[in-house]
């Protein structure tokens, strides 16, 4: 191997300035872009928003002062935040930051800075209108940037040591939770406005008091009398029907507890992480019935619990449980990826169905139903990071050779958690 080429493989060496000179002409060559304007983005100071602040828009009706002060916040916060995760792709080792799955996430960051850190202030309603349609389209394109890291990843992972990794990847996950509730929470008030706007004008008398609806409860993305039985509800049939469709059977399931409980969240976070942790409970279930010949499997047990101020949700199957020895493994990315052993990640090998696809191609078909598809090693670590991003907490009790207890606390986004900075 050349000299130089060793050089710039050698992970000692992968704080060296030479690579990162050599990274950041390579990524800006690629795009076509002018570094100095993202790094002048990138010098600003983040300018965080509280929940309370997010919330203050929850007494309708919503009018055109209120929609254009949260665009003035997302209009002047979202490119910050967008140069700083470009930025931060620049001071990866030369060689992971050329991976082709890894550059395009690059790419994708640089495209959505470069869309919306073009517009003008934005001082009418038709100009956020616009701006919001670009701005949900291209929140759209970032969705799906996790199938492409934990590909690159995976590929790139001698060359970066696993410390290193998990914190890269933690704050892009974290900066991926922020820009979307900003940008997202902002879409949905635009569209909320003109709904309200269209609904003001086939009243008789637009003077008329507004009948009260469901949609009273929704501010934003938020929703503030969220219902988690019912949603476990909606998740357990989801991955039940999954797991029907890989396995050819699937346990049953119930909920029990406080199941009129309410609390104020996002109901997209709330999917993401239960599917998560059902994934995982159905498959463990499914295949350790196989492992044990038992004659059938027993049920998933979701019991809601309700405290001050959070929601609690236990999630108890009987899958065989995880080792001593993977425990302190089940929380790592792509760990799972690369092992045959028990554990609440990847319980045995996959599915027939799944064993000629790709880590990628896996992902990336799960993306409709809360995420990666638990036992390719991204899916408790990331349902932590969500779990955690407004208070919450995610914790695993197993007991070897019979199942697993799944904690899940939540805290309330009203009122508990108002001075939560995002």
């Amino acid at each position: 191997m050349p000299a130089r080429v060793a050089f710039l493989c050698n992970p000692v060496n992968s704080t060296n300035r030479l690579w990162r000179c050599l990274l950041r002409q390579h990524l800006s060559t690629k795009t076509h872009y002018d570094e100095t304007v993202v790094y002048k983005y990138a010098s600003q100071k983040i300018k965080p928003v509280s929940i309370g602040q997010l919330l203050k828009y929850r007494r309708l009706p919503l009018s055109a002062e209120n929609i254009l002060d949260s665009v003035t916040y997302s209009q002047a916060e979202l490119p910050v935040r967008l140069a700083k995760r470009v930025i931060s792709f620049h001071r990866l080792p030369f060689i992971v930051g050329t991976n082709p799955h890894i550059s395009q996430v690059y790419n994708r960051y640089y495209e959505a800075f470069d869309r919306l850190h073009a517009f003008a202030p934005i001082n009418d309603l038709h100009s956020e209108w616009v701006f919001s349609r670009t701005l949900e389209h291209q929140t759209q394109l970032l969705i799906d940037v996790i199938p492409e890291i934990a590909q690159g990843f995976l590929e790139c992972k001698q060359y970066m040591p696993r410390e290193e990794r998990t914190a890269f990847i933690n704050d892009l996950i974290r900066s991926r939770i922020g820009l979307r509730v900003i940008g997202e929470q902002h879409v949905a008030l635009s569209f909320q406005f003109r709904n309200e706007q269209k609904a003001a004008e086939q009243r008789p008398d637009p003077r008329t008091a507004r009948p009260s609806s469901a949609d009273d409860f929704w501010v934003g993305t938020i929703h503030t009398k969220l219902m988690p039985a019912r949603m476990m509800e909606q998740c357990a049939q989801m991955v039940q029907n999954m797991c029907e469709m890989h396995y050819g059977t699937a346990p049953s399931y119930y909920v029990d507890g406080d199941i009129n409980e309410t609390i104020s969240y996002v109901p997209s976070h709330f999917e993401y992480i239960t599917c998560e942790l059902l994934k995982n409970a159905f498959r463990a279930t499914v295949d350790f019935s196989s492992k044990s010949a038992r004659s059938s499997h027993p049920p998933i047990q979701i019991t809601i619990t309700k405290g001050e101020g959070y929601v609690g949700v236990r999630i108890r199957d009987q899958g065989g449980g995880i080792s001593k020895q993977n425990m302190r493994n089940v929380f790592e990315y792509s760990w799972s990826s690369v092992q045959e052993a028990d554990s609440v990640d990847n319980y045995g090998k996959s599915a027939q169905s799944m064993a000629g696809m790709s880590l990628q191609t896996n992902l990336a078909l799960q993306q409709g139903l809360g995420g990666p598809i638990a036992g390719l090693g991204f899916g408790l670590p990331m349902a932590r990071l969500y779990a955690e991003y407004f208070g919450g907490s995610l914790d695993i009790v197993s007991m070897e050779g019979y199942g697993c207890d799944v904690f899940l606390r939540l805290r309330s986004i009203e009122g508990s958690v108002e001075d939560k900075q995002i």
